[in-house]
């Protein structure tokens, strides 16, 4: 905490000292800045910013320095206890002082630091490995500092072996230099490599390279945090070793950096994303340009959610390669230190919190729905406590629990309570919607605990896109290696984006509605007891003509399964729901049972197996100023060894090698497709680096093998008890046929046919046939599950003639669902064995 001192003046107001309660007076210089700004005091330990000209009462000290390192909190960095912003600047370099070194003397350090503490900087980014002292002034004003080491970048370094030694050696010296300092924000290994160089020598030789400086640094110092400045024209870049990507982007309009940023935020995925330089030269824009410029993109980097942002620069004193730059201003400060308008722009801002930057903050109610999550439900309903929104509800509703679920929810007196028997998921959050007050609807899960700015950036969203849902992702917290391997096996609820705005699905424990939108399509449907509510709600929302929007800043922590058993009933659950699914929305799933997505399946686990490299679009003649990558969806033909049917084909072989016995050659070629597959996908998988190695990869490919079988074995069971329904007569003019051909009826009706077929619906509806697609993603008007072994397409099409007659046809088919094509799959195996078998057992 902060620590209040009594001032007593000692001689003239520019020399005076403090007292505490119980210790003696410690000497401290008044540090004068410009008229008009705060000035600084400078002890040996501590630092207090005191108004120009006078001396007040007390002095407010900010709190110790901390030692502990900072570390990676999801999208935000932490040190201690405390997470943050990084509100930065670039500070030089300058032209040498005294020492030699490309920074000015002390004292004026000093007083720079002084001026950022009045600003709300907290960090600085300087290109050179730093002084002792130069971190210990850091330490006092307590500025977090991010060093870039610098590294060569030329066309021909790599060809160089003592280059590539030179660059080794500036690594290892800067990281002793900083060597378990707590003040080190990271240490850059690179910043900017042309891309002509990384097109010239490959992209796979520069990732290796850096990875090797990237092993160097971590040999001296483990704890730091590396990095590498990156921008636009090198943006394909794939460094996973790395704890965090660093962005330099320069985009004066706000609308293309909003939708840059965006995409950066999106590829980030679970780790943070700080901007390494954003600014303006007010010699070419003016000062009032750039504080404007600053302010407005600043603002959108606070409410996209990213980690933080370095401005360029803090000044227009700058000197490189031995010469002093004077064609170029793009400093807060002049050279003189004055301050430009920018200055007084970014003060007010940097002392902002989100929720502070909106004009308008709709009441949301929170609801959390939980059945026996008492393990979890605590830590989840203190971050709610916590989140940083002015106008908030916390609805709990106890779907029926049985462990301490009562007794954690009575700890929380500001949560409102709602208890009933257990009546599935879909019906606790039909509560909550009942009984919220707020004009959205947020939900998260028991087993979740949210950012603080979580709400906040879900409201921005919503006045940004204009969406009915907005939803954000969801991050896996550090709980042991055997979750750790849980949560990069395939399975886990994640978002599926068509853009970087747009999504199709957003996941359950992340999502928020517009109650009165989501109250017009009926809210969730109670028949999705477990999971599937959330992709059932999205896809009803998307075929009704609403926005559904992403927010990839807004995330919660998400605890995965603890272990193997409850990780397969997890799966087993989403296979009932994805068998449900495909009931009420056959169109969106493929003859296998698997959904058909438009968009992009994002998150840290595992997809699917990936074959091909990524796509690099480099602009004409690799001139591109933003040479985007698109990375290649998994390939899903390729997962075919790993599905359940294709095991039964294994063993059929195997039993009718019994009779024949060259068959189990075929069934050991089966089997080793599967291992192949499930060992590509382990090695793809994203183990965290802590638990990565050797055995978690073994775990991986464990789960990897058994996944589908459980989740294909769960929609199986659930087609088989879905009873067979009778092939009815309906008093509308669309009728079911009695045969698997096709059929067409023609009538002169004067009626619309979209009025005949929403009658059908309705009829059916009554009829109890809850599995009909209407949603235009085939090319059948409706499609409606009569049993587990076939589906009826029903398909029309009018013509109209002069006056109101007109011509209807209806054209019907009777089609084979999975379960009908596994069997003649399987029959046609044994089929075919057994006509081998006799066949060599003739000749």
């Amino acid at each position: 905490m902060n620590r209040r001192w009594n001032v007593t003046l000692q001689g003239d107001e520019k020399r005076f000292s403090l007292k505490a309660m119980g210790e003696p007076f410690q000497p401290l210089v008044y540090v004068p800045l410009n008229e008009g700004e705060s000035g600084g005091v400078l002890p040996s330990a501590d630092v207090s910013i005191v108004p120009h000209g006078r001396i007040p009462r007390t002095i407010l000290f900010p709190r110790p320095a901390l030692r502990e390192r900072v570390e990676i909190d999801g999208k935000h960095f932490r040190r201690g206890p405390l997470g943050f912003r990084v509100r930065g600047a670039t500070y030089g370099p300058f032209a040498p002082n005294r020492a030699d070194e490309p920074l000015p003397e002390p004292a004026a350090v000093a007083a720079d630091f002084a001026r950022m503490n009045v600003v709300g900087i907290n960090a600085i980014r300087i290109y050179h490995a730093p002084p002792a002292w130069l971190l210990d002034l850091a330490e006092e004003w307590q500025l977090f500092v991010m060093m870039d080491i610098p590294s060569p970048k030329h066309l021909d370094f790599l060809e160089d072996r003592k280059t590539r030694a030179a660059s080794r050696a500036k690594i290892t010296d800067a990281m002793r230099a900083v060597s378990g300092r707590g003040i080190l924000l990271a240490a850059s290994i690179g910043n900017e490599i042309p891309p002509d160089v990384v097109r010239w020598y490959g992209t796979r030789r520069i990732q290796g390279f850096l990875s090797e400086l990237a092993d160097v640094a971590r040999s001296i110092d483990s704890a730091a945090l590396l990095t590498y400045g990156n921008y636009p024209p090198t943006e394909y870049l794939e460094l996973p070793f790395l704890d965090f990507p660093t962005f330099n982007v320069y985009l004066h309009d706000r609308a293309k950096f909003r939708r840059y940023l965006l995409r950066l935020a999106n590829r980030t995925g679970d780790k943070p994303l700080l901007l390494g330089e954003i600014g303006m030269d007010t010699i070419r824009h003016g000062e009032e340009d750039q504080a404007k410029f600053l302010s407005d993109h600043l603002r959108e980097t606070m409410l996209i959610g990213i980690a933080g942002s370095f401005v360029f620069a803090w000044t227009d004193d700058w000197y490189v390669h031995d010469w002093q730059i004077e064609d170029w201003a793009f400093g807060i400060t002049r050279r003189d230190r004055t301050p430009k308008l920018a200055y007084e722009a970014l003060r007010k801002l940097f002392h902002m919190s989100p929720p502070k930057l909106f004009q308008y903050t709709p009441r949301v109610s929170v609801v959390v729905c939980s059945y026996n999550g008492g393990t979890t439900l605590r830590q989840c309903l203190k971050s709610l406590e916590d989140l940083d929104y002015p106008d908030y509800e916390v609805i709990l509703v106890d779907d029926g629990s049985t462990d301490e679920t009562s007794a954690i929810s009575a700890e929380f007196p500001k949560v409102r309570t709602i208890r009933q028997a257990n009546m599935g998921l879909s019906t606790a959050r039909n509560v909550g919607l009942e009984a919220a007050e707020g004009e959205i609807v947020a939900y998260t899960d028991s087993d979740c605990f949210a950012d603080p700015d979580w709400l906040s950036l879900l409201m921005r969203q919503f006045s940004k896109s204009g969406a009915a849902a907005v939803g954000g992702p969801n991050l896996t917290p550090d709980d042991g290696w055997l979750a750790g391997c849980v949560a990069s096996a395939p399975g886990q609820p994640t978002h599926v984006l068509i853009g970087d705005e747009e999504a199709e699905h957003i996941p359950g424990c992340n999502m928020a509605f517009r109650a009165d939108i989501l109250k017009s399509i009926g809210g969730f449907d109670a028949v999705y007891r477990k999971a599937g509510d959330d992709v059932d709600v999205c896809w009803r929302l998307i075929d009704a003509g609403h926005l559904v929007s992403f927010a990839p800043g807004a995330f919660v922590w998400h605890h995965r399964r603890q272990g193997p058993y409850p990780y397969f009933r997890q799966q087993a659950g989403y296979g009932e729901a994805e068998a449900l699914l495909a009931c009420k929305h056959p169109g969106r799933f493929n003859a296998w049972g698997s959904g058909r997505w438009r968009g992009e399946i994002y998150g840290a686990f595992l997809s699917g197996l990936r074959l091909g490299g990524p796509l690099v679009h480099r602009g004409r003649f690799g001139r591109g100023l933003f040479q985007t990558v698109y990375q290649p969806g998994p390939a899903h033909w390729a997962m075919l060894p790993t599905t359940l049917e294709w095991h039964l084909l294994a063993a059929v072989m195997l039993l009718v090698s019994l009779i024949w016995t060259p068959l189990s050659i075929v069934s050991g070629l089966l089997l080793f497709a599967t291992f192949a597959v499930v060992v590509g996908q382990a090695a793809q998988a994203n183990v965290a680096r802590s638990f990565d190695g050797i055995p978690a990869r073994c775990v991986v490919a464990v789960l990897c093998w058994l996944q589908p079988l459980v989740r294909s074995y769960a929609r199986y069971r659930v087609w088989l008890r879905t009873p067979s329904r009778p092939i009815i007569h309906l008093p509308n003019r669309i009728q079911f046929p009695r045969s698997r051909q096709v059929v067409r009826f023609i009538s002169q009706s004067s009626e619309d046919r979209e009025v005949v077929l929403e009658g059908a619906v309705r009829e059916l509806l009554e009829a109890g046939y809850p599995s009909i697609d209407e949603a235009g993603w085939t090319e059948d008007d409706l499609k409606i599950r009569c049993g587990p072994t076939h589906t009826l397409a029903i398909k029309t099409a009018q013509e109209s003639y002069s006056g109101p007659s007109s011509q209807l046809c209806v054209q019907y088919r009777l089609i084979g669902d999975v379960w009908y094509s596994a069997a003649k799959l399987i029959s046609g195996g044994v089929l075919g064995g057994a006509i081998v078998a006799i066949a060599a057992g003739r000749s």
